[in-house]
């Protein structure tokens, strides 16, 4: 399965089915020329109707981070997510100021940003001496 979708969420699915796809681009999962999964395809392994999917490429289109190639189905465009980076930054701060306006110190939110950041800053350097460490037992 691609990703799962969150049917308890607030947030429409085929709004989530858009992010979903943005963040698997923004994390490199998706490259410039990549095939999308059929709108059929997708909508049976998630669990939606096509429609519901059609919709989220629909957007993904208008947005030209896709495009429609005649019998082939829906190809990436794009790998620049300026304006999805520009949403989620919106997003962030958003929800720091909610945080704030609910009386949450911004030292608590320092020390959620850090957990966080650091999270994937360990993540990442664990993933990196992971490889190297499989790369040498490969050389040897």
């Amino acid at each position: 399965m691609w990703f799962s979708i969150d049917f308890s969420s607030h947030v429409p699915v085929y709004k989530q089915i858009v992010e979903k796809i943005m963040v698997k681009v923004a994390q490199g999962e998706l490259k410039k020329g990549d095939f999308l999964p059929s709108v059929r395809k997708l909508a049976e392994d998630i669990g939606v109707n096509f429609n519901t999917v059609s919709r989220a490429y629909k957007e993904l289109s208008t947005m030209g981070i896709i495009e429609i190639q005649r019998g082939e189905g829906y190809i990436l465009k794009t790998e620049n997510l300026k304006d999805f980076n520009k949403q989620v930054l919106s997003e962030v701060k958003q929800i720091i100021k909610k945080a704030l306006n609910a009386g949450v110190s911004p030292e608590e939110i320092v020390k959620v940003f850090e957990e966080v950041v650091g999270r994937e800053i360990y993540d990442s350097k664990s993933r990196k001496s992971e490889q190297k460490l499989q790369s040498k037992k490969s050389g040897k």
